[in-house]
Parts: structure tokens; sequence; C-alpha cells
């Protein structure tokens, strides 16, 4: 299970602004919550683990989320992030000589180079 909101105005978390918020449920590590300051599919600022997605429901209730504000969307594809809602993978993942820093998104034909202004 994998669902995101965007929030009509930025909430303070930990003295952080956030503005967008995708929760991710794994097949065995629990579930992660990546906040996100931008409102844009640019990734998370930080990642919060909770056992179970009943702990991390009650964690973002806490901040005025409502179960109607989660859009569910698909898990995401091998090797690619978590915390955006598109493909995004870290460039040569697939191949076993990861590039970390650099990014590439999947077009729907093939994977480019993901520029933060392709958000």
């Amino acid at each position: 299970m994998r669902k995101y909101t965007i929030l009509k105005e930025a909430i303070s978390i930990d003295g952080d602004l956030v503005k967008r918020i995708i929760m991710y449920e794994t097949d065995q590590e629990g579930v992660y919550v990546f906040p996100s300051s931008s409102a844009d599919d640019v990734g998370c600022d930080a990642d919060l683990w909770f056992e179970d997605v009943e702990s991390a429901d009650d964690y973002c209730a806490d901040y005025g989320i409502s179960q109607e504000d989660w859009i569910e969307i698909d898990n995401p594809m091998t090797d690619c992030q978590h915390d955006f809602i598109r493909p995004v993978r870290v460039k040569g993942i697939n191949t076993g000589k990861p590039q970390f820093g650099e990014l590439e998104i999947f077009n729907g034909l093939r994977w480019i180079e993901f520029q933060k202004s392709d958000s």
C-alpha cells in the first residue's frame, strides 16, 4: 500500500514545514512516512518508521490528516524510490553501479535524467 496527500496549508512537523506526505507499507519492514516541504514530486525531506499502518495513520491524524485526505497510488516499480509518486530511481541502480545523487525518471517509454524542474 502506498498513498499520498498534498496539504491545503503547510503544517509544522518536528519544526519543519510539510506540504506533502507519502505513506508506504512495505512487505516486511513496517510503514514509512515521508514528509516533504514541497507539494511537487521531488522526494522527501525525512523519513519516519512505524510498525504498522494504524500507527502511521494515527501519527498523521495528530496533524489533522484524515483518511479522506489520502490518495492511493501504486507501489513503486522495481529499484524506484518510495518517496516519489512517479517512477524515479538512482541512476545505475539497475546495473549494480548506483550513482547516488543522480536520479532518472521513467517517462513511459524510457529512463531519462531527472531534474527537479521535472516536478
